[in-house]
């Protein structure tokens, strides 16, 4: 049994950043850039009005007050879309404006339409000012967000869709990414009932391990090529694991089977496939018996530990990092929190705890241990918004040490 930095630093040396590929916007989501996107274009392209009301000159209201109202008289209208070239008039006047269109050359603020008195007199339509206007007033000026050049996604970052709007607004056309991870999950357990439909027998539950790894994979920016839920069977699997290795996956997920009982087979079955088994069991609490391995052709192997708990801290402490690393991100650096209440944890064990993290009256982020912390039970990781993480050594962690904390999805903190 190793330490969980050990374990760390072994798949850090055996998983690389995959190949490049350049894709289209509308394939870039969840992806990661390989080099930095910038901004080829002006955001917005041209000064804009950030309120439908009238375009006007603010030297023209500068004298304007409740005791001394200014009127202007309305000589045109823009709407949002296209339309051509306006130039203010010479004279004093307003311009009628709505939300995005452009802004006719020659005025410089903005006045809202609920701020002005309109009236219509034979015909002509004029505004009543009460205040003075501020030049710059609700325009939104060309390239006041982004500018040729201004980054957008720096490479090694994961292009959600915040990322994605700004792609798009600057009309970035592709983007250079790291190849998705190609990943393959295999489920074992003679128990498990995958069809929610199917009444369970005696001794059976059903199914929550494949269909969790399968919604995080996806999230995570993985491609899913195979998954499959199996009985407590060596053949059965050696000939799965044959047909997952036909499809060249990046990873192979297993699930149960990876213990020191009588049937759990998978240790056994990778090696007689040939693979390199770099670590089995780590110090750690839930989902010690987890185990890392490389088959000849490259691909990366983890056996995580059956109990749903035990398969959720394998993905998110040991997979997670494989597939940051094939992706070519940089490792996760989590904040620190004062734990709320002291809390016992098996000795020398680091512990991963389904956990509340909020922040106090003074800013300060403070993490509370969830009641029902067993590997079994699933409803309190409904319940959190963190992984508290608790350093291995002492078995009691007091009230007020700092701890860190892993948002359940990396980069996510919900807080």
């Amino acid at each position: 049994m190793i330490a969980f930095e050990a374990a760390q630093a072994i798949i850090a040396a055996q998983v690389a950043a995959l190949p490049t590929e350049r894709v289209s916007v509308s394939e870039a989501l969840l992806r990661v850039a390989a080099e930095d996107v910038v901004s080829p274009a002006v955001v917005p392209p041209f000064a804009n009005s950030a309120m439908d009301g009238f375009a006007l000159r603010a030297a023209d209201t500068r004298e304007a007050s409740e005791a001394a109202q200014v009127t202007l008289p309305v000589v045109g209208h823009t709407a949002a879309g296209p339309v051509a070239a306006e130039q203010a008039p010479a004279q004093a006047c307003a311009w009628e404006i709505m939300t995005g269109a452009p802004v006719p050359a020659g005025f410089d603020a903005i006045v809202p339409v609920e701020q002005v008195r309109v009236d219509t007199r034979d015909g002509q339509r004029t505004i009543t000012l009460t205040r003075a206007v501020p030049r710059g007033e609700f325009i939104r000026e060309a390239g006041e967000d982004f500018r040729p050049g201004d980054p957008i996604v720096a490479a090694g970052r994961r292009i959600n869709a915040e990322q994605l709007m700004a792609i798009c607004a600057t009309g970035v056309v592709d983007v250079l990414v790291r190849r998705a991870p190609r990943v393959a999950v295999i489920a074992t357990g003679a128990e498990l009932v995958s069809n929610a439909r199917q009444a369970l027998a005696p001794g059976q539950i059903r199914d929550s391990n494949n269909p969790y790894l399968q919604a995080m994979l996806t999230s995570l920016g993985a491609q899913l090529v195979h998954a499959r839920t199996l009985g407590d069977d060596p053949a059965a699997f050696q000939a799965a694991l044959d047909e997952v290795r036909a499809l060249s996956p990046d990873v192979i997920i297993t699930s149960g089977a990876v213990s020191a009982g009588v049937h759990d087979f998978i240790p056994a079955a990778l090696r007689d496939a040939g693979a390199s088994v770099h670590f089995h069991k780590v110090q750690i609490r839930p989902g010690k018996p987890v185990l890392f391995a490389t088959l000849d052709e490259g691909t990366v192997c983890f056996g995580l530990p059956g109990n749903p708990l035990s398969v959720a801290v394998g993905l998110r402490f040991f997979v997670v990092d494989a597939l940051r690393r094939l992706q070519g991100m940089d490792a996760e650096h989590w904040p620190l929190a004062r734990l709320e209440s002291a809390w016992r944890k098996p000795a020398q064990m680091r512990f991963f705890g389904k956990g509340q993290v909020s922040v106090n009256a003074n800013g300060q982020l403070r993490a509370t241990m969830l009641p029902g912390q067993e590997s079994f039970r699933i409803a309190p990781l409904t319940r959190a918004n963190a992984w508290i993480v608790l350093p291995a050594g002492s078995g009691e962690v007091s009230a007020g040490s700092l701890v860190a904390v892993a948002p359940l999805l990396p980069d996510c903190l919900a807080i």
